[in-house]
């Protein structure tokens, strides 16, 4: 057995406190980006039966099982809340595609009530901000940034690297769900950390494809 399996009790500890805590809380949000975090980490290391795990407790209580059902079947008031927010964003975002200027959307503590305009979908936010292009290029930005992670996580041989580049991949692809819900963005603390460690990873990748291409001498790509 290798030494990853062998210590592969350790994420599964962390996993059940996870999971603890969050049954403390209310947060449909936290609650989804839990479980695709789970999905997430479970396809990379293709640990099937911590996936089967996580999808027999999904069914696992009737009460929770129709929590998550009226969730995502838009049944619930919170749930309907951020649907009307969606609408009124996209509705803004057709009149002006280029935007409506920046602190024109967020959150309610930071913007005045008579300008706000969609302040629950960080995606949405960015759309209604700085434009459609601005939009698409922040969600091209994230799919860029985890797929390259990846990329390193599986090639560097620095273990610390692929530590960094690991924990930047599943962070930011477990926060694509709240993204929906909130504007994310605006901690401070998440999302700068997040990035530095995104970026950390894109340095990492550019430095193993620079080495590969000097070793060979022909174009080469870490995919």
């Amino acid at each position: 057995m290798s030494k990853e399996r062998a210590d592969s009790w350790l994420y599964i500890i962390v996993m059940v406190a996870a999971f603890g805590s969050l049954m403390m809380t209310a947060s449909r949000a936290a609650f989804g980006a839990f479980y695709i975090m789970l999905l997430f980490v479970a396809v990379i290391f293709r640990l099937y039966k911590l996936l089967g795990l996580g999808i027999l407790t999904f069914f696992a209580s009737d009460e929770f099982y129709y929590f998550v059902y009226d969730t995502i079947t838009f049944q619930n008031a919170s749930s309907v809340g951020h649907l009307v927010e969606w609408f009124l964003a996209l509705d803004s975002i057709i009149a002006n595609p280029e935007g409506i200027g920046l602190a024109m959307s967020g959150n309610r503590g930071s913007v005045a009530d008579e300008v706000l305009v969609g302040g629950e979908n960080q995606i949405l936010i960015y759309g209604l901000q700085i434009g459609v292009l601005g939009m698409f290029l922040y969600i091209a930005i994230l799919g860029f940034g985890i797929y390259k992670s990846l990329l390193v996580f599986r090639k560097t041989e620095d273990s610390n690297t692929a530590r960094i580049a690991f924990v930047a991949a599943t962070t930011k692809f477990g926060l694509l769900l709240p993204l929906f819900t909130s504007n994310a963005e605006l901690y401070t603390y998440v999302s700068l950390f997040t990035k530095w460690m995104m970026g950390y990873s894109l340095t990492a990748y550019n430095q193993l494809y620079s080495t590969m291409k000097s070793v060979s001498g022909l174009p080469q790509t870490l995919a």
